[in-house]
């Protein structure tokens, strides 16, 4: 598959979590680039999705580039969640592949943000974040004390 999102981070830092704070601000940095408002709300998410949307049709980016832009964005997307809900950045092996990954975990729940933005850039539309985004928020409000912090 040629993804390995977590393991060639680009900030020099010892904490996952504060890495992945940056690859977020570096979303909210380029989105502003592209004069889109990213600002860590639920709705932001649609900003969000529309970007990759044309992102995904009119690049053709390298192994390398796919992969920066999926930690970014990544980022990003997680930064949403884990502000809602709460949760922790780890590094973890991939249930279904034998590679690490950065990993949210939120009241039990593991989601993986930078493979989600890979799939979405990658396999299209069908892959859209608003409604996986909907999803995780529902399974998470579900959960005993699960709900927004």
């Amino acid at each position: 598959m040629g993804y390995n999102c977590a393991m060639q981070p680009t900030h020099e830092t010892g904490d996952i979590g504060q890495m992945m704070r940056a690859y977020a601000e570096d979303a909210v940095r380029a989105a502003r680039q592209q004069n889109v408002n990213l600002d860590y709300s639920e709705q932001s998410l649609e900003h969000l999705e529309r970007l990759l949307a044309e992102l995904s049709s009119s690049l053709q980016p390298t192994e390398q580039r796919l992969d920066e832009m999926s930690r970014t964005w990544g980022g990003y997307l997680g930064e949403v969640v884990r502000r809602r809900f709460g949760g922790e950045w780890t590094i973890e092996k991939y249930p279904a592949g034998d590679f690490l990954i950065v990993t949210l975990n939120v009241n039990g729940a593991k989601l993986f943000p930078s493979m989600k933005i890979h799939k979405r850039l990658t396999e299209g539309a069908s892959e859209n974040l608003l409604l996986f985004y909907r999803t995780v928020r529902t399974r998470l409000e579900a959960r005993p004390g699960g709900g927004i912090q």
